[in-house]
């Protein structure tokens, strides 16, 4: 079979014809013994920039400035897709690694493990029965792990496949956890690095009496331990499990000794106190958020010497004393944090929030939330934290727009990701532009139940924030559809000659979270002429009254990537809203539809034939769905909740 030089080269340039059984290994063969004899020199083909070329699992185009390259997925680095997948959530990285086995070993790389936690919550941990019976014919390793509600029936193989791949452990609420059981398990997992127990009461009141002599087993990888909402421990516990982490960096006692006596309560954070003192060298990060404790801890907490910490969670509600308070003490000696959290942190004051921008340099997250004694005098030292990248001000009602520009406008910040402004009363839409013209790189903000937030002002974030990832607006009661479509506007935002230029949120392509409850002037034209994403993941329409059947369509055709769904308290939502985001939104999971009055069984009918995706499903206050709906969206097989209708 004859073949010339140039269908020869398409086939290679298209990436055919490079396995060991090609039908033209032959030709090839002849074409070498020929060219010892005579050279014969061939023109060059040239390259057609407009050929169609074939789709095939089996070809991988990577456009480079260099010349045009085709190369087989195995042949792709490693690196590149690695990448590519971080770009990707953690559902999208699930449904790509169903294309190829290079794309199934990316995805199972350590980093994007760990961002998936497989939480069994009210099930049987047994190996006869589901959904353990089927994890233990899993192909796949779990590095995080959540027990929530469940109950131990004796011996379980799922530890001894699986616990050399563990990393992080948390258990909830397991009232049939003792002792014994919980050692059984840390045993099978070496590699084990947080372990968190959350509502462990019941775990804590049976463990005695505790035991210190023989400590077991020891977690020589452990790097941090969680415990939340527990007020049952003692301080034998807390030594124990400490002393199972030789190597622990990391120590959070949080929403906790809420209910015991103040004895007990003193004995527990002397012993709190003992211990970071004796782990004073490894330790890196604490958080006692929302955790009772006095100003004479934080006396002591401070007192501790050659303590260098990056991360602290400080919560506080006691009354502090006016001058020299604690946390001033802990902030002059704790220069190297990074990230710093004093969410209501109420006796926080200004002198407070100077020592931070005077002392800490290093510092890249901020967060003040709820600290209502601060006001712009403290506020305008911010400006002195240069790699600030999270800050968190909601809240601090106090606050206007000369601290505010002051803090944050009057510096380049190129590195500011995150802003959390929400409950605000005293900015105004004067400040907008000014954050949209200096913090030009945000991907998250925060303005709800703001009133500078209008018309005007969410066209300076169309206009200027493009790399926003989640927008939130909730109860923004002023924004319209002529805000958000830029349609209609009574002042262009940009208007030069007799050119007037205006945005819409369709312009924010990157958006993946866009929260609008309580804005009940937003109606279905908004919806149809301006939500068209191709990333969006979350949306939250509650309480917009005068969205309808047109928009939901619209929305569930124009925005296939949504997965969480909030329709709350809008009465105009009927059965063929329904009807169409089951049909069209193929990764629904989770949808809120609360005090529907239009809603019959046919919406029930139209989840449990087309929802096949769909988690978390709430159903309160529509009166006119069955009593029976129960017991038909039981047949949806992936669903986690059954609504009480």
């Amino acid at each position: 079979m004859e073949m010339s030089i140039e269908s020869w080269f398409n086939l290679h340039y298209y990436g055919f014809g490079h396995g060991e059984d090609s039908l033209f290994d032959d030709y090839e063969d002849e074409e070498e013994e020929e060219s010892e004899e005579e050279v014969i020199p061939q023109p060059p083909v040239e390259e057609v920039d407009d050929r169609v070329f074939p789709f095939h699992d089996d070809v991988f185009y990577i456009n480079l400035k260099g010349p045009r390259v085709r190369t087989g997925f195995d042949n792709l680095p490693m690196e590149i897709l690695l990448n590519i997948f971080r770009y990707l959530n953690a559902v999208d990285r699930d449904s790509a690694a169903l294309a190829c086995k290079r794309w199934f070993d990316a995805m199972g790389y350590r980093e994007f493990l760990d961002e998936v936690c497989f939480n069994f919550e009210e099930v049987s941990i047994c190996d006869g029965t589901p959904p353990i019976a089927l994890f233990l014919r899993s192909f796949r390793h779990f590095s995080n792990i959540k027990l929530t509600r469940v109950q131990f029936n004796g011996y379980c193989e799922f530890w001894d496949i699986f616990g050399d791949y563990i990393r992080e452990i948390t258990f909830s609420n397991c009232p049939t956890l003792t002792k014994s059981k919980l050692t059984m398990i840390l045993k099978r997992m070496p590699f084990l690095e947080c372990l968190v127990l959350e509502e462990a009461d019941e775990f804590f009141k049976t463990w005695t009496p505790v035991e210190l002599k023989r400590i077991e087993p020891p977690c020589r990888c452990l790097r941090k331990l969680a415990l939340r909402k527990n007020n049952a421990f003692t301080v034998d516990h807390l030594e124990y499990l400490v002393a199972m982490g030789p190597n622990i960096t990391a120590l959070e006692i949080s929403k906790c000794l809420k209910q015991i006596d103040a004895p007990t309560r003193v004995k527990i954070l002397t012993s709190i106190l003992a211990i970071m003192k004796r782990r004073k060298k490894r330790l890196q990060a604490v958080d006692f958020s929302y955790t009772m404790y006095d100003d004479l801890f934080l006396k002591h907490f401070a007192e501790i010497e050659d303590m260098s910490l990056s991360q602290i969670s400080l919560s506080f509600f006691e009354r502090a004393p006016i001058r020299d308070p604690g946390i001033i003490d802990i902030l002059r000696c704790q220069w190297a944090i990074v990230h710093l959290d004093l969410s209501s942190f109420l006796n926080l004051t200004d002198f407070a929030l100077i020592e931070i921008s005077s002392s800490l340099h290093m510092l890249k997250t901020l967060k003040l939330n709820g600290c209502w004694l601060l006001t712009d005098f403290g506020v305008e030292s911010i400006y002195k934290l240069g790699r600030l990248q999270v800050l968190d001000l909601s809240d601090c009602d106090k606050i206007s727009d000369r601290g505010f520009m002051k803090a944050i406008v009057d510096r380049r910040r190129d590195c500011m990701s995150q802003l959390y402004l929400s409950m605000l009363p005293g900015l105004t839409d004067s400040v907008i532009l000014k954050i949209c013209l200096t913090l030009l790189n945000l991907t998250v903000i925060d303005f709800c139940g703001s009133d500078c937030m209008n018309d005007t002002s969410v066209q300076f974030l169309f206009c200027y924030l493009k790399c926003l990832r989640i927008l939130r607006l909730n109860g923004c009661v002023k924004i319209s559809d002529a805000g958000l479509t830029g349609e209609n506007l009574s002042v262009a935002v940009i208007e030069i000659w007799d050119v007037q230029t205006t945005f819409s949120v369709s312009d924010l392509h990157s958006l993946q979270e866009f929260q609008l409850s309580g804005c009940f002037k937003v109606t279905d034209f908004a919806l149809m002429h301006s939500f068209r994403f191709r990333e969006l993941r979350e949306i939250n329409l509650a309480h917009c009254v005068q969205i309808s059947e047109q928009g939901i369509e619209a929305m569930a055709l124009n925005c296939p990537a949504l997965e969480q769904i909030d329709l709350s308290d809008c009465f105009h939502v009927n059965d063929r809203c329904v009807e169409a985001l089951a049909i069209h939104l193929l990764r629904l999971r989770s949808l809120k539809l609360v005090r529907l009055p239009l809603l019959t069984g046919a919406s029930v009918d139209a989840l449990v034939d087309h929802a096949k995706v769909i988690r978390y499903l709430y159903i309160r206050g529509c009166n006119k769905i069955p009593k029976d709906a129960p017991e038909r969206l039981r047949k949806i097989a992936t669903l986690r909740n059954f609504p009480k209708c």
